[in-house]
């Protein structure tokens, strides 16, 4: 008895494996299809959304074909998204660049504001695909909710910045994970605890 519940286990356990290295796979190879530069958000968002649906316990879902039909789907609005932050990013490194330049003849709340501006933008980029996964808006909405949902859902907002981190530090160490999961275990990071917030958010809206 016990030794059938051990390798039922033990099965389930190596199906998990096997389904978050072929999502992170998909996430890789669709990154390609698009160009990296076209792929990398269309492929994040799809890859979320699947994770979205092992969460929410549709766990014999056909994932490539979930995957890339969230692709398609959201295939421009991505990357209209993923252009913004880019550009947002961009702006942001080349600030911090001249703040290098000059040094101490920067007034210090100028750097302060500088930071702020950073933590507000890192808060939009953690939940602003998990919305795209989960709700059909516009662009200019994504970003208000994904602000809004940032500052008043503060610590899980944190926690998933904090399991990021540990995930992406942890794939420093270990490079091989970059292939086989570091993409599929933050995407699900990400879903498990955006999806309490959205249901609740859900639950309180019917």
């Amino acid at each position: 008895m016990f030794g059938q519940q051990f390798v039922g286990s033990l099965d389930r356990l190596l199906r998990i494996i096997l389904q978050v290295a072929w999502l992170n796979f998909l996430w890789i190879l669709f990154t390609l299809i698009g160009l990296v530069v076209a792929g990398i958000f269309p492929a994040t968002t799809a890859t979320i959304s699947v994770a979205r649906k092992w969460v929410q316990k549709q766990e014999d879902i056909p994932v490539y074909k979930a995957f890339k039909q969230s692709y398609k789907t959201e295939f421009i609005k991505s990357n209209i998204i993923g252009f913004i932050l880019t550009a947002i990013a961009t702006v942001l490194f080349l600030n911090y660049q001249a703040l290098l330049q000059l040094g101490d003849q920067v007034p210090i709340i100028v750097v302060f504001a500088f930071y702020f501006v950073i933590f507000l933008y890192s808060i939009i980029v953690i939940w602003i695909f998990p919305l795209l996964s989960h709700y059909q808006s516009s662009v200019k909405q994504y970003f208000k909710n994904a602000f809004i949902i940032g500052i008043t859902k503060m610590p899980t907002t944190i926690l998933i910045g904090l399991v990021i981190f540990i995930i992406l530090y942890m794939s420093l160490e270990v490079p091989s994970m970059l292939l086989f999961c570091t993409i599929s275990l933050i995407s699900l990071a990400v879903a498990f605890f955006s999806m309490r917030v959205f249901e609740n958010i859900d639950k309180n809206e019917a």
